[in-house]
């Protein structure tokens, strides 16, 4: 018999067994706390998220099987010679519904640090995990042609060499017009830069990157610029603000894999394809702000 006939022979057999036998690819499941802190010295409280990974329908992520809120933890974070609690608070999200969120408004991340992330479950194995804050950047904007006064407009850091050198850095370009309006009051409108115009239409931004700076358009910012206001504006100033985003590298590679900053607890997570948590899943990680401004006038005729 040949090699062909013996193939198809084996392919029936097996068709035949898989009619016989019912086949999912869902594999048991396996309960985990998950955790999300970024360190961020910009927020008034730091926050650390808990949540059980929970089963689900194949196919239907959002519809749990099993289970995901952790009602009770013991939350700390050590470093900066401070030992800090975080108490469970009941928080209102953006959307108008409440979750529970581990708080502390005492710990204020400090450039350069080490931190230590210890969460406790009763019943569960200890959570364990170690981040560094990264050097801040002090974000800078300039043109590429300062001679000429043409060319691209870099933003970008301030200094050549970091102690704790950033994995990847998020800058972002925004216009500000203040006005007067009728009445006497002022008013500030803003509005974010895009870095170009998609072929398809609509803008494209700015994205976190491991590239050391981002470039703009001159023609696009004197754009945005116009649309932030229109003939009759009585214009009191015109800014150019820039953002600048230090992320280490569990933050900035979290971020690659949930494909932005959406909320790591509202997916399946019994199944990572990474995690920085030792016990558990999730990420503990370090984000680290700054921003500048600037006469829009410096960067548009």
């Amino acid at each position: 018999m040949g090699m062909r006939a013996l193939t198809l022979l084996f392919a029936a057999a097996l068709f035949a067994a898989g009619c016989d036998n019912d086949f999912s690819p869902k594999t048991d499941f396996e309960s985990k706390i998950a955790v999300f802190c970024i360190l961020d010295p910009s927020q008034e409280y730091q926050t650390v998220l808990l949540a059980r990974s929970y089963d689900a329908e194949l196919g239907i992520t959002l519809q749990p099987l099993t289970g995901k809120e952790v009602q009770e933890a013991s939350v700390r974070i050590i470093g900066g010679g401070g030992t800090y609690e975080f108490r469970d608070t009941v928080v209102t999200l953006d959307g108008g519904g409440t979750r529970t969120a581990w708080i502390n408004r005492e710990l204020q991340p400090r450039f350069e640090t080490d931190y230590r992330l210890q969460v406790d479950v009763p019943g569960e194995e200890s959570l364990r995990s170690a981040a560094t804050m990264p050097s801040r950047i002090y974000v800078r904007v300039e043109r590429a042609r300062a001679d000429t006064g043409s060319g691209s407009v870099r933003v970008h850091p301030g200094v050549t060499s970091f102690t704790v050198p950033p994995d990847a850095f998020y800058f972002r370009l925004w216009s500000e017009t203040w006005k007067r309006l009728p009445g006497g009051d002022t008013v500030k409108s803003r509005i974010e830069i895009p870095l170009y115009s998609s072929p398809g239409g609509g803008w494209v931004y700015s994205t976190p990157s491991r590239d050391v700076e981002t470039v703009y358009l001159p023609g696009v910012i004197s754009q945005i610029v116009d649309m932030n206001e229109v003939p009759e504006d009585s214009v009191l100033a015109r800014r150019l603000v820039a953002h600048g985003y230090a992320m280490d590298r569990p933050f900035y590679s979290y971020y690659k894999i949930a494909r932005g900053f959406d909320d790591p607890l509202s997916v399946r997570l019994d199944s990572p394809d990474l995690s920085f948590i030792e016990g558990g899943l999730g990420v503990f990680g370090c984000m680290v702000p700054d921003s500048t401004d600037y006469s829009i006038f410096l960067f548009v005729k």
